[in-house]
């Protein structure tokens, strides 16, 4: 069953070469195309340079905004729906008519059919339209949507990589893109069937239900998703804004923290030996050069399982047993090798030499490179591991508040990370509140660290929730001098309703990154609960919402888990989209009732706003827990460094 639906999400993949097809086959004869940086890696999951070519592509040219390439025939213009970007690309049109102009005159094959053509990803805005016709070229340009839904980028795990949705949707409260996230999904719905239930978290997730819901309704076709048996029995879209946490806080698997430090892009790692994010987000004067290690050659890691077994292996492990894993692997392949060379007739030897041997020094090849991973890890994280596992364990359980502000002081002071030191401040504002004299504190300190010109940084935190609103400065002031007993944050309230915060105490199974041992990660405790991924400190949210329903038995069993959260609701086919509590006094809870317990043990979960590799991992194990099937999907793929510098950057 896992296999064959493993095959069908790959069926994507086609309906975006078909798509992308009908494009280049509208536009006649020879044409030379110039692809934006942004989508060369996610374009290469769907087609490659042949099949570009076979299409009509004669040249390939990286859209460059300070120069143009020559005009030698019809232009593609494939470019993200950035505003700028698009007028960029007229500039140069533009440019290339006058050059035209000057010249020789239009031929009548040039007159008849349009030169220059503009591929938008994932769609044209009306903005785009009245820009075209602002700078004259209203009929010269022909433009086109193009957006190739889900690309599988490992097993149970899909991304429609639209890297602008966090900072679009939740910092500039622009939501234009969840026309493009509601299309695919319906996308989603005609391949694998309309789910019988299907839970919306959030603002934004709801509104994404409600475009789905709409346009199923104007168009009322009767497809594929109509079918008794739908591929998936359950899908869940949850906001970002629903489960910070799950981002913000340090994940201790493998895959986690290679995003962490290295640059990710389509599920591509970009591994460079001088420089890595931990590195370039700190303070100027911290940035010392390491005179000592040899440069050497950008490489790349297919985050793949199927691509890579190593990591297929170790991909959501705890990091404490990773590094002992491998050892142990190379140590193995080096005595295999020694047993091979003795005692060996002739046609042994030249067996083993012509088939073994390569695939031996294949896989070293690639322990050798994980195990370099495994080492920056240590060396980039591991120094203050420990202390920081801690003091988020403080945060969560809003616990020992001198030391965790005297905590992020000492490291604005002395060890300031642009990103990092600002995700730490976010998560204490989401989970605990900061208070007014510990809001002051801190932005003065970041900004005497980075200058004054991020101020704007804090709004834009502030817009996406993740920090308190600076307008408000003098009347928080005020409220903070009268003296009221510390009580429960709403995180905590709605965390321990759903249990996401652990109950059992592990203090005997802390791990450290610094170390190889494996015996921390190995206990039972931890094994048997997702929150391992945090170091026992948290459990995602989709994940414990996918165990939750997972399990569930019937509507009431379900009213019981579900019946506090506001913002969750439910849609099936027979009933519009309400929370639980409404549903349990109308009939609508029959047609509920009948669909559970879970006929079909598969769930679609999409997060709006990026997914972490620590929500994966948690998911996995809860796959193996249920013996549920549950495949995670988003707009991207980030860690909470990525987050943060999304705001920052806009």
């Amino acid at each position: 069953m896992d296999s064959m639906l493993d095959k069908k999400l790959l069926g994507f993949r086609q309906i975006a070469q078909e798509k992308l097809q009908n494009i280049l086959y509208s536009i006649p004869s020879d044409k030379d195309l110039i692809i934006a940086p942004a989508l060369i890696k996610p374009l290469e999951h769907i087609v490659g340079a042949s099949w570009l070519r076979k299409k009509g592509i004669d040249k390939i040219y990286k859209f460059d905004s300070k120069s143009a390439p020559p005009k030698r025939k019809q232009f593609i213009y494939f470019i993200t729906s950035d505003l700028l970007t698009f007028k960029i690309a007229l500039d140069q049109i533009s440019g290339y008519q006058s050059q035209t102009s000057a010249g020789l005159a239009m031929t009548e094959t040039d007159r008849a059919s349009k030169q220059y053509h503009i591929i938008i990803f994932p769609m044209v805005l009306a903005s785009f339209e009245q820009l075209l016709e602002e700078e004259g070229l209203y009929g010269e340009v022909e433009l086109y949507s193009f957006q190739w839904d889900f690309i599988a980028l490992d097993q149970g795990l899909l991304s429609l990589e639209l890297s602008n949705v966090f900072a679009d949707v939740f910092v500039r409260q622009d939501t234009s893109l969840l026309g493009s996230i509601a299309q695919s999904l319906r996308i989603f719905n005609m391949v694998m069937g309309k789910p019988n239930l299907i839970f919306s978290f959030g603002g934004n997730s709801e509104k994404v239900l409600q475009m789905i819901q709409k346009v199923e309704a104007d168009r009322k076709v009767k497809s594929g998703e109509d079918k008794d048996v739908p591929d998936f029995g359950t899908l869940l879209i949850v906001d970002r804004d629903r489960d910070y946490p799950s981002c913000l806080l340090t994940s201790v698997v493998y895959s986690g923290l290679l995003l962490e430090i290295h640059k990710f892009n389509s599920g591509s790692l970009t591994i460079d030996s001088t420089t890595n994010k931990i590195k370039q987000g700190k303070v100027a004067i911290l940035q010392i050069e390491d005179e000592k290690k040899a440069k050497q050659e950008t490489t790349n890691l297919k985050m793949n399982g199927l691509q890579d077994l190593v990591y297929q292996e170790n991909r959501y492990r705890h990091f404490s047993e990773v590094i002992g894993t491998l050892s142990a692997q190379a140590k193995a392949l080096g005595l295999e090798g020694k047993m091979y060379s003795k005692d060996m007739k002739l046609s042994e030897m030249k067996d083993y030499v012509t088939n073994k041997l390569p695939k031996v020094a294949a896989q070293k090849k690639e322990l050798f490179k994980h195990l370099l991973l495994c080492e920056t890890i240590v060396e980039e994280v591991g120094t203050n591991f420990e202390k920081l596992q801690l003091i988020e364990e403080s945060i969560l359980t809003n616990t020992n508040r001198k030391q965790i502000m005297a905590y992020i002081e000492e490291l604005l002071a002395a060890d300031a990370h642009k990103y990092n030191t600002l995700r730490l401040i976010c998560l204490y504002h989401v989970t605990i509140g900061l208070s007014s004299e510990d809001m002051t504190k801190l932005m003065t300190s970041y900004l005497n660290a980075y200058g004054y010109r991020h101020l704007t940084v804090f709004n834009n935190l502030c817009q996406a929730k993740l920090f308190p609103d600076t307008t408000n400065l003098t009347k928080a002031k005020i409220l903070s001098q009268i003296s009221i007993p510390i009580l429960k944050s709403q995180f905590q309230i709605e965390a321990n309703k759903l249990k996401l915060l652990p109950t059992e105490i592990n203090e005997s199974n802390q791990s450290t990154v610094s170390s190889g041992n494996s015996a921390a990660s190995t206990s039972s405790g931890k094994k048997q609960c997702p929150s391992y991924v945090f170091n026992g400190n948290y459990i995602p949210l989709c994940a414990q919402l996918c165990q939750l329903i997972a399990n569930v038995s019937s509507f009431d069993d379900l009213n019981n888990r579900f019946g506090h959260l506001e913002r969750l609701k439910l849609a099936g086919r027979n009933f519009g989209s309400k929370t639980i509590r409404e549903l349990s006094i109308t009939n609508a809870k029959n047609d509920v009732n009948r669909l559970l317990p879970l006929k079909v043990k598969t769930l679609f979960v999409f997060v709006i706003g990026g997914v972490s590799y620590a929500e994966v991992a948690a998911c996995q194990l809860v796959e193996q827990l249920t013996g549920a099937k549950i495949v995670l999907a988003s707009d991207s793929v980030v860690s909470g460094c990525d987050m943060i510098e999304a705001v920052v950057g806009c």
